[in-house]
């Protein structure tokens, strides 16, 4: 019996499945995309990449206390033990078996029979209804459920890279509010300093009063969009704070502002090639978790085809059988038995076709479900690329504008202390100037969130 058990596996791996075998859908993406270039190496941990120890900190807090990724993480465990269960189900299930029997015949049955009531022990191995597996029934369940898991784990690695994206944006962004509101603070103190000297100037008749209320109306425009920033730097904190799993206060009491306006600086965005591999598009976890899922149905069309075939199994016992504990295990208790079975569906026909076609359908889901990922996949690597090289050109010129417009600003404050020009005319070059330093902070936080973007577009770095 032992030895019949262990051929077992034999019967199953001479058996063939049923069922198409699984092909890659035909690319959706053009052909310049389809030429694989020399890889560059891949980082799952790609905000290391912009040399922020800060960044890097908050991510991995994220990584270890984000529920989302808490949830993606107990599916994928879930997958993993469907697989185990699954994959049980290839070998014999051999049990230690060990009963007591008690009887009493009857005395007045067509045959009578002893009516002593008597007991009978048995004790041993046994294999219950194992099925071979020649159809591939049990290979092809097997074959989803490890397909179900790539899948799970896909979509956990996902989850991670989005979560990092998002921390790594709302970081940035807190960053660049950190910035412009040093540089509005500055400008008001400008302002408010500025209006104090011009009401000495009006009171010694130097200026008009028109002048003197420009001032005062600058100061209070400057004044009015203080507490906007503010407000858009707590919410940009909360959701930072959301997204690490800690306390909007322990986020506001951790967060420290530079005192100097200097040290006010964003991080660089790393180099970003433009000539990127094509077959990183495939490494995105949507990308993956959307093969795998048609893999897992395409394999379930092969378990639906079998119920058509007769399954064959098989059953047995060795071990001892004796009206007497004590003598279970004696050479003369010895005892064994084998069974086979096999059945096939004669009325079930119709349900067995319904199952096959259904799962077929499930196919041709999962099949476009497929094409449209690899599809939005590279319609989003090609817009981040696109506005990784735009922003690095935007921010580019803004540097040029703010460098321009400061020795713009410098001249007309020499030629207005001088009686050259009119009070009005350098408030006008002044204004100029302070929007242009905040839209460069705005430039360099578009470029930052960019690359970020491409990033979580091809679910990790280079």
């Amino acid at each position: 019996m032992i030895k019949f058990i262990a051929l077992l596996p034999l019967f199953v791996l001479s058996g063939c499945a049923v069922g198409p075998d699984y092909q890659q859908p035909v690319s959706q993406l053009p052909d310049d995309w389809q030429q694989p270039v020399a890889d560059t190496g891949y980082l799952d941990t790609w905000w290391g990449q912009f040399g922020d120890a800060e960044l890097t900190a908050y991510i991995e807090e994220s990584l270890a206390h984000n529920n989302d990724l808490k949830v993606a993480i107990a599916n994928a465990d879930i997958a993993a033990a469907a697989l185990r269960q699954s994959r049980s189900a290839l070998y014999p299930g051999v049990n230690l078996a060990l009963d007591a029997t008690r009887n009493k015949n009857s005395g007045n049955a067509s045959f009578p029979l002893p009516t002593s009531p008597d007991t009978e022990f048995r004790g041993g191995l046994e294999v219950v209804n194992y099925e071979f597996d020649i159809w591939g029934r049990i290979r092809r369940a097997n074959e989803a459920a490890m397909a179900d898991l790539a899948a799970d784990t896909a979509v956990m690695h996902g989850v991670r890279s989005s979560l990092a994206a998002s921390v790594a944006q709302v970081y940035f962004q807190a960053l660049a509010l950190d910035r412009q509101l040093a540089l509005l603070t500055r400008l008001h103190e400008t302002r408010t300093d500025n209006e104090q000297l011009q009401k000495l100037r009006l009171d010694s008749g130097l200026i008009s009063p028109y002048d003197y209320e420009q001032a005062r109306s600058e100061t209070a425009a400057v004044a009015a969009q203080l507490p906007v920033l503010r407000e858009s730097r707590r919410q940009a904190l909360t959701a930072l704070a959301v997204l690490r799993g800690v306390t909007p206060e322990a986020m506001f009491a951790g967060w420290v502002s530079p005192q100097d306006l200097s040290a006010f600086a964003l991080p660089e965005a790393p180099p970003v090639p433009m000539d990127l591999p094509s077959d990183m598009l495939a490494r995105r976890p949507d990308v993956i978790a959307a093969e795998q899922r048609l893999i897992a149905a395409n394999a379930r069309i092969g378990v639906a085809k079998a119920g058509y075939f007769p399954r064959l199994s098989v059953g047995g016992f060795f071990g001892g059988l004796s009206t007497s504990f004590d003598t279970l295990d004696a050479e003369g208790s010895r005892s064994w038995n084998a069974a086979v079975a096999t059945s096939m569906p004669l009325t079930r026909l119709r349900e067995i076709g319904a199952q096959v076609d259904s799962a077929t359908a499930a196919t041709e889901a999962a099949a476009a479900s497929y094409a449209g990922t690899v599809q939005l996949a590279f319609q989003e690597t090609l817009n981040a690329l696109g506005l990784v090289a735009s922003t690095a050109e935007v921010r580019a010129a803004q540097q040029d504008r703010v460098a321009a417009l400061e020795n713009a600003y410098r001249i007309s404050t020499a030629r207005y202390d001088v009686g050259r020009i009119g009070y009005l005319e350098l408030l006008d070059v002044e204004r100029q100037l302070r929007q242009v330093e905040q839209e460069q902070v705005e430039a360099q936080l578009a470029q930052l969130q960019a690359t970020v973007d491409l990033y979580r577009a091809l679910g990790g770095g280079w």
